[in-house]
């Protein structure tokens, strides 16, 4: 049975709760470029890769003898005194995408893709800047082309040993995770064996990195390869993956791995899950296991695991627009922070490159002290938040984080990062009826919190456009002072202090972190 298509109204509501769930952060004029449009042009643009972004470069240091500075270093033989600068710098490139995104949900799945097949930072940052290409090239493409390209991929070879895995010592950590974490998931009635555990590292013996060369950082050697036949359990219909010898026996049974794992029905169920809890919401009853996860791990497996057919029929759908949908995700810190950057569109001018990559850098720590540290995810199985029950999302929220949350906004408005702050002037100005405190409370409102708003809270914050006076003559007239004179100093700040006081206080509202 198909997925119920949605029908209703593709309004204002409908359109902002789409670009909140596909894109780090929501502005007005994303949403002034979307209007109009129906529904399927929206996610047809939504869904359409974004140009693959320029690489990282040298802005660390004037001495590095491979890469001048400016120069991307992702090509750079390793060099052990500029390995934690081109990691920083990898680091900052990354949330610069983030924030500099275009109108595309590629830098939301990245993040995802991340969470689902993680590596760590560790390896050389070259390493690691592989791995996410990888990611992002199949991120709207097809996820068995993906599983099998980051199973040799060498990021993903040192972070679960298989450049580790030969015939003489089967090293079994990334044939388990392959099949618990990245394709069958482990909460099945029935359940693939150890011994087919032990059988897909046989699979995968001989793949070796070297990193200290970019142009074969991974190979195969035939001599450490188990040339044996692979044996596998009921689970997988008993299959036999023949052995195989030569240079190109390794990536042949690779491919008879994947086919075997990807028969099964069972991954296109779990991946769509995973999709679900991030996109939707996390709790699966069994009403949703029947009606959307079942018909949309049917499109996947029938569209031979192509990523595209799945996002494009789950963001068309009914119960997507449901309004219990609405608001219903707590942000993850990334989506916090960069998506805040976003809306006050806080300008990092491109001409000043190392002051960028220095704030980037500041903002990628402050994402990684709320406990969301992009390259580092605290296992193999991703951020806990999007599949630990029974607390899934809400792991974002406690004390600490709500603390570190309320720092990094105030740093927002007061220079924070660099020396740059949002220009709460400029952004005051894009609102249709900045002069009217009423009507800019309701857009700013609309703007920044997914729920309707409650009467005591719009007249806690008109209280600080006003002053805490009662006719909204106060605020009117502040305002019309600064538009008249802006260059007046009394007039700016008179304006600035009350507007700062004013998105601090919209942002730290429990509203502030729904989505």
């Amino acid at each position: 049975m198909p997925i119920t298509p949605y029908s209703g109204t593709f309004a204002k509501p409908q359109l902002m709760h789409l670009l909140r769930r596909t894109l780090f952060g929501l502005t007005k004029p994303d949403i002034t470029y979307f209007t109009g449009m129906s529904m399927s042009q929206v996610i047809t643009e939504l869904l359409t890769p974004a140009p693959v972004p320029s690489p990282p470069v040298n802005t660390y240091s004037n001495t590095d003898p491979n890469v001048p500075y400016g120069s991307t270093w992702v090509n750079a033989v390793p060099d052990g005194n500029f390995t934690g600068g081109r990691r920083d710098s990898l680091k900052s490139w990354w949330i610069g995408n983030i924030i500099q995104q275009n109108r595309s949900i590629s830098e939301k799945m990245l993040l995802f893709w991340h969470n689902h097949i993680p590596t760590e930072y560790f390896t050389e940052p070259y390493i690691f800047y592989r791995y996410l290409n990888l990611l992002r090239t199949h991120s709207l493409g097809n996820f068995k082309t993906m599983v099998t390209e980051v199973t040799i991929d060498a990021s993903m070879l040192i972070y679960l040993n298989g450049n580790q895995n030969k015939n003489t010592a089967p090293n079994e950590n990334y044939a388990r995770e392959l099949q618990e974490l990245f394709t069958i998931g482990k909460d099945l009635p029935t359940y693939y064996t150890q011994a087919d555990v032990v059988a897909a590292a046989r699979v995968l013996t001989g793949w070796k990195t070297d990193i200290q060369n970019p142009a074969a950082a991974v190979y195969f050697n035939p001599a450490h390869h188990d040339v044996g036949n692979k044996t596998f359990s009921s689970f997988y219909n008993n299959t036999v993956i023949a052995g195989q010898t030569g240079a190109t026996s390794g990536i042949n049974e690779l491919n008879d791995l994947m086919n075997m794992i990807f028969a099964h029905n069972e991954v296109a169920k779990y991946v769509v899950r995973k999709l679900y809890r991030f996109f939707v919401y996390y709790n699966i009853d069994a009403a949703v296991e029947s009606n959307i996860i079942a018909p949309l791990a049917d499109t996947f497996r029938n569209n031979n695991y192509e990523i595209l057919p799945v996002l494009t029929e789950l963001f068309s759908s009914a119960h997507f627009y449901d309004m219990m949908q609405f608001s219903s995700h707590i942000k993850n810190p990334v989506d916090l922070l960069t998506g805040n950057i976003r809306t006050f569109n806080l300008s990092f001018p491109p001409s000043n490159l190392a002051g960028n990559y220095t704030s980037w850098r500041n903002i990628h720590s402050r994402c990684s002290n709320q406990g969301l540290a992009l390259g580092d995810p605290p296992s193999v199985a991703g951020w806990p938040a999007y599949y630990q029950s029974p607390g899934y999302h809400r792991q974002w929220i406690d004390s600490n984080r709500l603390r570190a949350y309320k720092t990094n906004t105030d740093s927002m408005f007061g220079g924070g990062f660099s020396g740059i702050a949002a220009d709460v002037l400029a952004f005051t100005s894009t609102m249709d009826n900045p002069a009217d405190p009423d009507l800019l409370i309701e857009e700013v409102l609309e703007l920044l919190h997914p729920l309707p708003s409650d009467p005591p809270l719009k007249a806690q914050l008109k209280a600080i456009l006003l002053s805490n006076q009662t006719t909204n003559s106060y605020w009117t007239t502040a305002w019309n002072n600064y538009v008249s004179a802006p260059t007046n100093t009394t007039f700016v700040n008179t304006a600035t202090s009350r507007l700062k006081t004013f998105y601090k206080a919209v942002l730290t509202m429990a509203e502030g972190y729904l989505s």
